[in-house]
């Protein structure tokens, strides 16, 4: 008896972007999924599927001082780098899905500044809040003590992600 296997869409991605080359990794295999639903949805003539990239900013990294009056000078200068360089990454990802011939129209970009939680749950509380079907992000594949002491952004999505989350080493 032929088994009948129930076909998985992912109407929005989401891509977590760190700038590292994990993170840029795993943007490629998004970018490729994104595609490869798209070219499905033009044949059955259904939704396209959109791609989302997410860069979020650890406020908690900046100096003190900004995190305790958020208007000193220096924290401020540090943050609107850290702004610069989460939208240098994400273009990158841009770039990259134009290379790959992917409809850049699907695709948007998001940076969050998050002062409240981990970066990774930073990440799930925005799939969440915007019916993310599937996130996609990279791991630098740290384990034993490593692991302990300096946490996982891809181990805390995994757990507390109310979606498939595909891990790309």
């Amino acid at each position: 008896m032929k088994q009948r296997t129930q076909r998985t869409e992912f109407s929005k991605i989401l891509v977590a972007i760190d700038g590292s080359e994990t993170s840029m990794r795993a943007a490629e295999y998004a970018i490729n999924i994104s595609k490869r639903q798209n070219q499905q949805e033009k044949q059955e003539e259904g939704i396209a599927s959109e791609l989302v990239g997410l860069a979020v900013i650890d406020l908690t990294k900046l100096p003190n001082s900004f995190l305790a009056t958020a208007s000193v000078y220096h924290g401020a200068v540090e943050l609107e780098e850290k702004r610069k360089e989460a939208q240098q990454w994400l273009d990158k990802v841009r770039t990259l899905a134009e290379e790959q011939n992917f409809d850049i129209g699907k695709f948007k970009s998001v940076i969050i500044e998050d002062i409240s939680s981990r970066v990774g749950h930073a990440i799930v509380n925005y799939a969440e809040s915007t019916s993310i079907d599937l996130i996609v992000i990279g791991t630098r594949g740290r384990t034993g003590l490593k692991k302990m002491l300096l946490g996982s952004v891809a181990s805390d999505v995994i757990t507390y992600a109310h979606c498939p989350v595909l891990v790309v080493r």
